[in-house]
């Protein structure tokens, strides 16, 4: 659902800029809704310097935003990378203090894989997330739409996985022994 709403946003020409955890609500129908567009944008604003103002979660945000560059497509699609990393992992691919720390661990590659953290869980979902946390923009998935669809195809759709989990922590039951199923 999450990626649904960002491919609208992102077919209308929008970017959110501020996926996160906080701002993803399940209506009491079971519905998940995209929330707080106070940091979207159409066009980022560029400041004297050339460089954008930093609107979002820092530890949410991609490299190249956290770099100076306007939010985009790409790097929605990288926060929503880390919505799911954190969400089978309970920590964050990339992990730093300030912002200052966020820059340095990105530009010396010090992104924890998700194939190590979770070795166990299915391989189709494993490589979508860590597409979609690529460093370089260009090497990640262009918009919550193509995300989607990597989601949704494969022998064992990640979608599967990913409602599997979801059922899961509703019911407050322990994960089944073998994801792969």
């Amino acid at each position: 659902d999450v990626c649904r709403a960002l491919a609208a946003v992102h077919l209308a020409g929008f970017v959110h800029s501020d996926v996160k955890a906080q701002n993803v609500m399940r209506e009491l129908a079971g519905r998940i809704v995209l929330m707080d567009f106070g940091t979207g944008q159409e066009v980022a604003p560029i400041n004297v310097t050339g460089r954008t103002e930093l609107g979002g979660t820092p530890l949410y945000m991609a490299p190249e935003v956290l770099g100076g560059q306007p939010a985009s497509a790409r790097s929605d699609v990288y926060s929503v990378g880390v919505l799911l990393y954190r969400l089978v992992t309970s920590e964050y691919p990339v992990e730093g203090r300030s912002v200052d720390e966020l820059r340095t661990a990105h530009m010396q590659g010090r992104r924890r894989l998700l194939s190590e953290r979770r070795p166990e869980l299915p391989l189709p979902f494993i490589q979508v997330v860590e597409r979609a946390l690529v460093a370089d923009p260009e090497r990640r998935y262009s918009s919550a739409g193509a995300l989607l669809e990597a989601l949704e195809r494969g022998p064992i759709p990640a979608k599967r996985f990913l409602d599997r989990l979801e059922r899961t922590q509703r019911e407050d039951a322990p994960p089944p022994d073998e994801w792969n199923d």
